[in-house]
């Protein structure tokens, strides 16, 4: 989008997001919107711009939490009852269930994730379980220095690449499904919220004949997007739960788990492609969720002791026929 029409761009942006009001603050130059949107999943990414100081008021969010970097200039955020100062240091998350009003600088284009409220819910639900209680607010200064925000600001650029490139290895479902949680966890987890406050420890661990059926559910859907949430969805338990008994009977994460199942399909694979020919090494391990190609072959060669180019050049010994 691209226009000076203040309705216009009122019109499209509400569209994206929700009905507001928007004004320009009288003595400054005239209006000029720009935004770029792009969705995947239940997570959007877009870069808005106004050209202009105005003044945004969306009254509550409702339905999605934003994340809002500036790249240049500032913006007076009012959130709920807190008022702050945004810039290229200082991101604002806010809340769909806290009443929001903002000023944007004269020139203050900014980068803002949408992240749907029912997803993040979700997740948190799965993730503390019981001790989960809605609504979820976040404190909304963030501070892009802080280690929670510093995994952000890595985390952004990968999901602008998936967004921007068709055959980006994210876009695989089993890859994207773990991305889009690890960005709801650096979420949950990197920045002061009310989902967090009566985060319990689990009292014991899980039977082992519990364990076994969760493996078994793993062991079935591997080709599946499966995540540490869905999984203990299945289960029927809080996912700090189910990472605790499965960690005491295995000796690793239901993730790990995850993955080990996974090296030894590409394993397989790879091993089959020594007969055939048909295919690559790159292909096998997208297809099974892979989307870093340098962390696979780390991983692969910790796990069999040889890389998977070695794996693919070692040929078969021909069978001795006496």
């Amino acid at each position: 989008m691209q226009s000076t029409d203040l309705e216009e761009v009122r019109a499209i942006v509400g569209r994206i997001f929700r009905p507001h009001g928007l004004s320009v603050v009288t003595g400054h130059h005239g209006l000029l919107g720009r935004m770029h949107h792009a969705r995947l999943g239940d997570v959007s990414l877009n870069l808005l711009d106004y050209g202009s100081e105005v003044v945004i008021d969306p009254g509550r969010l409702e339905n999605f939490f934003l994340l809002q970097i500036p790249l240049q200039g500032s913006a007076e955020i009012e959130c709920g009852n807190r008022r702050f100062v945004s810039s290229p240091q200082t991101a604002s998350l806010l809340s769909p269930s806290l009443p929001l009003r903002m000023r944007w600088g004269d020139a203050c284009p900014q980068v803002i994730l949408r992240v749907e409220r029912g997803a993040l819910e979700q997740h948190c639900e799965r993730h503390l379980g019981d001790a989960f209680s809605r609504p979820v607010e976040f404190e909304p200064e963030l501070q892009l220095a802080s280690p929670g925000g510093a995994y952000l600001m890595q985390l952004l650029p990968l999901l602008a690449d998936a967004m921007s490139m068709r055959d980006h290895p994210l876009t695989n479902p089993l890859a994207f499904s773990q991305f889009e949680s690890t960005l709801i966890n650096a979420l949950i987890y990197g920045q002061p919220n009310t989902a967090r406050d009566g985060i319990r420890r689990p009292a014991g661990t899980l039977a082992p004949f519990f364990v076994r059926r969760v493996e078994e559910f793993i062991r079935a859907n591997v080709r599946e997007p499966l995540t540490i949430e869905r999984i203990a969805e299945h289960a029927g338990v809080s996912a700090s739960s189910l990472f605790a008994g499965f960690k005491n009977y295995y000796g690793m994460s239901p993730m790990n788990y995850v993955r080990q199942l996974r090296l030894e399909r590409v394993r397989e694979e790879l091993l089959d492609l020594q007969a055939s020919g048909n295919g690559s090494i790159t292909e096998i391990a997208t297809r099974w969720g892979f989307a870093h190609l340098g962390r696979f072959s780390i991983e692969y060669k910790k796990h069999f002791g040889e890389s998977p180019s070695d794996c693919l050049r070692r040929r078969p010994l021909p069978v001795r026929r006496d």
